[in-house]
């Protein structure tokens, strides 16, 4: 990811040309985020596919992130579990086992009861330097065998860990 220059400065002067005398005196400071990268874009489907999630569980994850918001948490107040598994036509046991699979998958981790953290290295709603500032909070490790099989861990600060 390139970084531009932290900060640059304007100086704007008014100056009455009979006197040479400056009137006033306007600083302005500039400062620029990272920039964001070049993506691909990458469909839910496809995603889950590589994952190993469900058709059934993706259609939860996609409720889920229809309610993602700016900080990166999904809350579920019972009537909205309620409402979600009307819609897919689930029992509420059946919709906390596909929490528990999404769970396990490492797209999303429970933080609390009724709150649920989407993995930012997936999905992220908001300005891009606030997406990069959730993903610090993450350690991304992929490492190859000798026989080219791929393992990805993704850990968390607090020592909760994400599954890839």
């Amino acid at each position: 990811m390139s970084e531009r220059a932290l900060a640059s400065l304007s100086v704007h002067r008014n100056q009455n040309f009979e006197t040479g005398e400056v009137t006033e005196e306007f600083f302005a400071h500039h400062f620029k985020a990272q920039v964001e990268p070049p993506y691909v874009k990458m469909y839910i489907a496809d995603l889950c596919a590589l994952k190993g999630v469900a058709d059934a569980d993706q259609a939860l994850l996609r409720h889920l992130l229809v309610k993602l918001d700016y900080d990166g948490y999904v809350t579920l107040s019972p009537r909205s579990r309620e409402a979600i598994s009307k819609d897919l036509g689930i029992s509420t046991k059946t919709f906390r086992n596909r929490l528990t699979r999404l769970t396990k998958s490492g797209l999303i981790k429970s933080t609390s009861m009724n709150e649920y953290m989407v993995n930012p290295n997936y999905f992220a709603r908001g300005q891009w330097k606030d997406v990069c500032e959730k993903r610090k909070e993450f350690d991304l490790i992929v490492t190859y065998s000798d026989e080219g099989n791929r393992k990805i861990n993704v850990s968390v600060k607090n020592k909760v860990k994400f599954r890839l």
